[in-house]
């Protein structure tokens, strides 16, 4: 078969590869280990770094209680220290997706290089897996309800969490799990690749309709790329696209697509030594899959379908392993994925980690310059004259404190509007699906078996499989509708950036205003002039894209946050219309009304399609009837979604805000009441100052040196 090359590999010191063997041995090649051993070492240098300037704040806040007072550095403290607790973590997530048989657990043990996860002919994994490095082999098994963790060995594991894939499909169609009462489990094991820092979250078979996605879904919210796994023996089917379209396109997650079993492509062929067959069937599939996944391998427009697809064999290169761990893996593309998800975590994805934790050094590293620079021409104030002067500001602190309030008042004017408009344009929406529902509902479900209607005893089969394929149907409107008002959010963001833009420029004014009458002049502080950056450019656009804190440099595209609010309705809306248009549908008035209507047409078994058009528009008919009432009942819970979006937003901005206000005049209450009560030595406090101002810069400039 034929595998891509590797991609080529961008430099980027210090986390450069030095070489790579041209046949590569997943089991003992060095080339990956080494790679994520240099990212957990400069990881682990810029988390010192911060936490030494952390230490550095503390101490100079700590000295400062017995000096001219606190700077009132809390906050900067706080932020610092977070960024770096955050890279000690050194973990890379990845979520492992696909349908029941597609060979997920094949494909991690290849990578792996261990037949750690259950991957015979017939057993399926049946409930989601976390792998993570251990010194010891053990599972942890978690519960939904309050029974404690139970810890099993991994060969019990494989035995009792595994299912026959007949029966998982037939679970499927019931909506129901094989344990019930299981939420997930840890396997931690002694492998190389793990000790580095990876997490592979291994799931069971896709399902895109209810509740059980939401373990699933907040670990994709918390990953750092999702490995979806397609078959070449069933190339991109609709429970795949459904499942792309709905929960993964547009989120902002980097999806990695392995088409497995390439090597059955020229297997499967009448004659498979015939080149000309092979490379046909293999151009046919390829078109197929770009076709479908090109959407899915979009980085900022650019078009990464080569660095984000690639053709595997599992099977083949885990047999490989297992029969000779130095047995070169080329042909089963494996090599070459672990070579692009390896550039990704370590070079683009890590790049911007470690950006955003100097941009975050930086930051803190400026404000404490603002507040040396403010506060040194104080120091030799006589107590009265500064009383004067603090007392001077209050007017412009109360101006302030307006701007604060008539922000909150303009986010809370656009979060009311937006919320009606949104609720509004789910309600027209939803009163819109019976003009279209007997087409968008065939066009996208399964045949179902129509007859079975009709029988008394296949009547229960036959209603759980409408059930399914309503709810089927109903996510996938809830999604398009999803879309748009994730589209209308993003719009209305945008707004309150601009009204944040409007506010920045009085807010600096302001403060400017402030400092000119607390040191008798136009502020600048050593050529570094005073604009509310950390207040306004910062902080605002941090919270506007993470919350809670995202290391997402990309402003202006919803965070996980607010989508997360968003799939929470999608979810709870499915799963409630389904409940109330389905039962409704099969009550006893309904079934009534349809046997009469069927009985007296004289049907037969080969006047299904009779059956299936009649039955269509008596469902048609009881849906527009209830989506009146479904639209209205429903109306208060998107409302209070987006609510929920915006005073999130409100309470992290003006929080900040106010507490910006308040770190400002701390900062002067501090020296006013240290001067009070102290003879404050001038020159043994400006050099103080001077040293801790020295001390972050150096700091900052180390960090940035790591980076170049």
């Amino acid at each position: 078969m034929m595998v891509r090359s590797a991609p080529a590999i961008s430099e980027f010191s210090p986390l450069t590869r030095q070489s790579m063997s041209t046949s590569v041995n997943l089991s003992q090649s060095m080339g990956y280990l080494d790679d994520f051993d240099q990212v957990r070492r400069v990881r682990a240098q810029v988390a010192e770094h911060l936490d030494q300037i952390a230490q550095i704040l503390t101490q100079s806040e700590s000295a400062g209680t017995q000096a001219s007072g606190q700077l009132g550095l809390d906050r900067q403290i706080n932020r610092v220290q977070t960024v770096s607790d955050h890279l000690k973590q050194g973990i890379f997530r990845l979520v492992v997706l696909g349908d029941l048989k597609r060979g997920k657990s094949t494909l991690i043990n290849a990578i792996l290089g261990e037949r750690l996860l259950p991957s015979d002919v017939n057993p399926c994994t049946a409930i989601l897996s976390v792998l993570k490095y251990g010194p010891q082999k053990r599972v942890t098994i978690h519960f939904r309800d309050d029974t404690p963790p139970q810890q099993i060995d991994v060969a019990t594991f494989k035995w009792k969490y595994t299912i026959d894939p007949s029966e998982a499909k037939a679970l499927q169609e019931k909506d129901e799990q094989a344990f019930p009462n299981v939420s997930h489990a840890v396997i931690e094991y002694p492998l190389p690749l793990l000790s580095k820092g990876i997490e592979l979250v291994d799931t069971p078979g896709l399902n895109d309709t209810e509740a059980r996605n939401e373990l699933v879904l907040n670990y994709l919210n918390d990953c750092h790329a999702v490995l979806f796994v397609l078959n070449t023996t069933q190339p991109c089917t609709l429970d795949e696209r459904r499942y792309l379209r709905n929960f993964l396109q547009n989120r902002g997650l980097t999806i990695f697509f392995l088409l497995n079993a390439w090597d059955k492509v020229q297997t499967s062929l009448l004659d498979p030594e015939d080149q000309e067959a092979v490379a046909e069937a293999e151009t046919k599939l390829r078109q197929l899959f770009q076709t479908h996944l090109s959407p899915y391998c979009l980085v900022n427009g650019e078009d990464r379908y080569r660095d984000r697809v690639f053709e595997t064999a599992a099977l083949p290169a885990l047999r490989s392993q297992l029969h000779d761990p130095k047995a070169p893996l080329d042909d089963t593309g494996i090599p070459a994925f672990l070579d692009a998800l390896t550039q990704f975590l370590t070079r683009d994805r890590t790049h911007a980690e470690l950006q955003y934790a100097v941009q975050q050094a930086r930051s803190v590293a400026a404000h404490v310059h603002e507040a040396v620079e403010r506060r040194i021409p104080l120091l030799d104030e006589d107590i009265d004259h500064l009383k004067d002067k603090v007392a001077s500001v209050q007017t412009e602190f109360d101006q302030l404190a307006a701007v604060s309030t008539e922000f909150q008042a303009e986010i809370r004017k656009i979060r009311d509007r937006e919320a009606q408009a949104i609720t509004d344009s789910f309600h027209t929406y939803l009163l819109q699906l019976e003009k279209t529902f007997e087409t968008d509902f065939v066009a996208s479900q399964p045949d179902l078996e129509f007859l079975d209607f009709l029988n008394k005893q296949n009547r229960a089969q036959f209603h759980a499989s409408f059930k399914r394929a309503f709810e089927r149907y109903l996510t996938d409107k809830l999604a398009d509708w999803e879309m748009q008002a994730t589209q209308q959010l993003e719009t209305a963001f945008a707004q309150v950036q601009a009204v944040a833009d409007q506010y920045q420029a009085t807010y600096t004014q302001v403060v400017d205003v402030i400092n000119a009458k607390l040191l008798g002049r136009s502020y600048v502080a050593s050529g570094h002039p005073y604009n509310a950056t950390e207040t306004w450019t910062d902080t605002v656009f941090e919270v506007l894209d993470a919350i809670p804190n995202s290391l997402n440099s990309v402003v202006g595209r919803l965070s996980p946050f607010w989508r997360r609010v968003l799939q929470a309705v999608f979810t709870s809306l499915c799963v409630t219309l389904v409940i109330q248009m389905v039962g409704l549908l099969f009550s006893t008035m309904a079934l009534n009304v349809f046997l009469v209507i069927v009985a007296g047409a004289g049907l037969v078994a080969g006047q299904a399609e009779y059956v299936r058009q009649t039955f269509l528009t008596t469902t048609r008919q009881e849906f527009a009837k209830c989506l009146p009432q479904i639209a209205e009942e429903q109306r208060p819970t998107v409302y209070e979604a987006v609510l929920t979006c915006f005073n999130t937003y409100e309470t992290e901005i003006i929080q900040r805000l106010n507490d910006d206000i308040q770190a400002r005049q701390t900062e002067l209450n501090h020296l006013v009441m240290q001067k009070g009560t102290q003879n404050i030595q001038l020159e043994q406090e400006t050099e103080r100052l001077r040293h801790l101002d020295q001390q972050m810069a150096e700091q900052v400039n180390q960090l940035t040196a790591l980076l170049n």
